[in-house]
């Protein structure tokens, strides 16, 4: 059983005036169900913070961060992404709806998430969210700090091996 974690940090243009760092992530293990072992699962919850630093004395508006949340693929092992609480398209509709581009969420003022693409013209509804990636898109002050939270829970048969955590 695999899940793959990747984090992306692409700034659409690179400018040294902006610092983002990655603190350490953090990682709780929790077990949960009786009896037999597999009924038994294991959930890992991590949570990442980051900080994103405008060095300019000027406002920085609309500073684009693509980032990704971790994927599941095995059957087996769910994740659950709590923040960013983005919503797949199609994962509360009734069939037969139409698919519509969830909209952007609001995160804090000055901060939003969105699904990576979404934006784009002709982007395919049903693929958003599929590969984890995000944006976020951020207006800081000048010489102001923002903080970030991506938080998430890896749920697996106690006895499973998975990579990338």
């Amino acid at each position: 059983m695999v899940v793959c974690i990747l984090h992306l940090l692409i700034l659409r243009s690179v400018d040294p005036t902006i610092r983002i760092t990655y603190h350490p992530r953090n990682k709780k293990i929790s077990q949960s169900g009786f009896f037999s072992l597999s009924s038994k699962t294991t959930t890992h919850t991590f949570t990442q913070r980051l900080t994103i630093f405008n060095t300019k004395t000027s406002v920085a508006d609309n500073v684009k961060i693509t980032d990704q949340l971790p994927v599941s693929e095995d059957s087996q092992v769910t994740v659950k992404w709590e923040q960013p609480a983005l919503i797949i398209p199609g994962a509360d509709s009734t069939a037969g709806a139409q698919l519509k581009v969830p909209a952007p969420l609001k995160i804090a003022n000055g901060v939003i998430a969105s699904w990576y693409g979404a934006e784009e013209p002709g982007v395919d509804i049903e693929a958003l969210g599929a590969d984890g990636k995000f944006n976020w898109v951020c207006s800081i002050g000048a010489q102001a700090k923002i903080n970030l939270t991506m938080q998430w829970e890896v749920t697996a048969p106690v006895r499973s091996t998975i990579t990338g955590l």
